[in-house]
């Protein structure tokens, strides 16, 4: 039979989730490794430990504390999901693959898409994310290169719905970005639209999809806005603006001459111009 925690173990665990709730990751662990090494039998401090490592991206101790929680507590479904997702991370197949299939996940499912968000610079941004595993998918709009991510990289994710983000088309459930899993061959770029009209707009965008490019309007696609007034989970609700004189626009391609050939092909097809063509390095 497994001992409890004592009295002053249990205050030290509790000192240690204070830490937690304020981010202050160092002196949480400080206390939930002391915690640890006294109480061997105890799985909480194991799976807070393999939490904090997880939203660190630190994914060799996050599946180590992970691992030992659930070897100390089968039923603590949390700490499974962050085994499956730092196997992922680590690509232990075999192990995510057993993990997922105890979820009742297989190989062949259908999964619908979904939005991630990702901070930096004291902001953040909603990603759209072409789900093709539990904590995994690959970005298919074309991100703010601040964000250092880009479009075609396959993300890792977290399973805890943060909001929703909405538009006329769709209602996703967002979930935080856990880091790449695999860089994706693109490149960003973007320039101005010149009086640009809807049908002109669907133009450009059939011509990326027709060469494998992505394409969006970055001046609706970066920003989003939240309505407070709709309980715990915000809702996000994509703004899309007019045409207007100038529509700043981006295209994902592999390299600069894919993009401008769209781009000319379109000034073709739609007798309009652009300007202020660059190229976005994504560190």
């Amino acid at each position: 039979m497994r001992e409890g925690p004592t009295p002053e173990l249990n205050l030290l665990f509790e000192e240690a989730r204070q830490y937690e709730e304020r981010k202050d990751h160092y002196n949480a662990v400080k206390l939930y490794k002391r915690i640890v090494r006294d109480a061997h039998s105890w799985a909480a401090p194991f799976a807070c430990l393999g939490r904090i490592y997880k939203y660190r991206q630190e994914w060799k101790p996050a599946l180590y504390y992970s691992k030992k929680a659930v070897s100390l507590d089968a039923t603590d479904q949390a700490s499974w999901w962050n085994v499956g997702i730092a196997a992922t991370a680590l690509k232990k197949n075999r192990l995510a693959r057993s993990v997922w299939a105890k979820f009742g996940f297989d190989d062949g499912r259908q999964w619908p898409h979904v939005s991630i968000q990702r901070a930096y610079d004291k902001q953040f941004e909603l990603m759209w994310v072409e789900r093709n595993g539990p904590a995994q998918g690959i970005i298919r709009n074309i991100p703010h290169p601040d964000s250092r991510r880009r479009y075609g990289d396959t993300v890792l994710f977290d399973n805890t719905i943060r909001g929703f983000h909405t538009s006329d088309y769709y209602r996703l459930p967002i979930y935080d970005d856990l880091g790449v899993l695999r860089h994706s061959i693109f490149r960003t770029f973007s320039c101005l639209l010149q009086s640009a009209g809807q049908k002109d707009i669907r133009a450009l965008q059939r011509l990326c999809v027709q060469e494998g490019l992505g394409f969006e309007v970055w001046a609706n696609a970066t920003r989003a806005f939240s309505s407070p007034q709709l309980g715990p989970f915000p809702e996000y609700y994509a703004f899309n603006p007019g045409p207007g004189q100038e529509l700043l626009t981006a295209i994902a391609a592999p390299d600069e001459k894919q993009a401008l050939a769209v781009l000319e092909s379109w000034k073709v097809i739609s007798l309009k111009e652009y300007t202020g063509f660059q190229y976005h390095p994504v560190s």
